[in-house]
């Protein structure tokens, strides 16, 4: 697989614009909500694995938490240094799948960074090693079922069916390019059971990018975005649709 690290630094200098795309603001949003579900109630510590500009560990620190953040990308790691000063926040410079970190965490989360792994299994299991009894892993990836809808819905059925028949991916931007793993709620939801975490739960973010194709959704959240999100947090509650969404979110405990 190529690497996602040069893709990554190019986008770190404009990564916060990134997410003002009004379908990425809505996932984030939405995914956000899960993972302040799933915070303690008392400050407590939070690794964010492909922590990116510190955008989440920023948030945390907000709460009251310590965030251990892991980050490969360079120029990433440098912005989220420069974002997230003080003693609250520790950034570790490498791939999740090459750190070695002793800290039991309340909460492990890999938001958009687990497909970009060699080993998406070992690098849930990875997770789940660095979770504290009755602590919490999140990962959010893109979804394979709705990227296959979404090109056939753009009359791109050959490479629909390729993305089905390996379950790989590439995604271009700013002249880079990177491979990813493209993912199912079956296949992540045996990997948490693997890993050893319980009461494992998958949440579709944009259900509606299936069923109303994105630029219907691009419009609803312009003209009306309570009413959309509202309804997305409706559907967000039926595991049966997951792989629906636009993103893949899948939640579990280390018991």
């Amino acid at each position: 697989m190529r690497p996602s690290a040069p893709l990554f630094d190019a986008l770190a200098a404009a990564y916060d614009e990134h997410f003002a795309v009004p379908h990425r603001a809505a996932y984030d949003e939405l995914a956000w909500e899960r993972v302040v579900a799933v915070l303690p109630k008392e400050p407590g510590l939070v690794v964010d694995a492909g922590c990116g500009v510190g955008r989440w560990a920023e948030r945390l620190i907000d709460r009251g938490h310590r965030v251990i953040g892991i980050e490969p990308a360079m120029a990433m790691a440098q912005a989220a240094r420069e974002r997230n000063p003080g003693d609250q926040f520790t950034l570790v410079e490498g791939r999740m799948e090459d750190v070695e970190l002793e800290a039991q965490a309340d909460v492990v989360m890999a938001m958009g960074s687990l497909q970009y792994t060699h080993d998406p299994e070992a690098a849930i299991a990875r997770l789940a090693s660095w979770t504290r009894p009755g602590g919490t892993v999140l990962v959010l990836v893109d979804s394979l079922v709705a990227l296959a809808i979404e090109l056939l819905r753009a009359g791109k059925q050959e490479e629909a069916l390729e993305r089905l028949r390996t379950h790989e991916g590439v995604w271009q931007t700013d002249g880079q390019s990177a491979d990813l793993h493209l993912l199912h709620r079956e296949r992540l939801e045996a990997a948490f059971t693997t890993a050893g975490l319980e009461d494992v739960s998958s949440h579709g973010l944009l259900v509606g990018a299936s069923i109303d194709g994105r630029d219907q959704l691009a419009r609803d959240l312009k003209e009306d975005p309570e009413a959309r999100l509202a309804s997305e947090r409706e559907l967000m509650a039926f595991s049966q649709v997951a792989d629906l969404g636009k993103q893949l979110l899948v939640e579990g405990r280390i018991p």
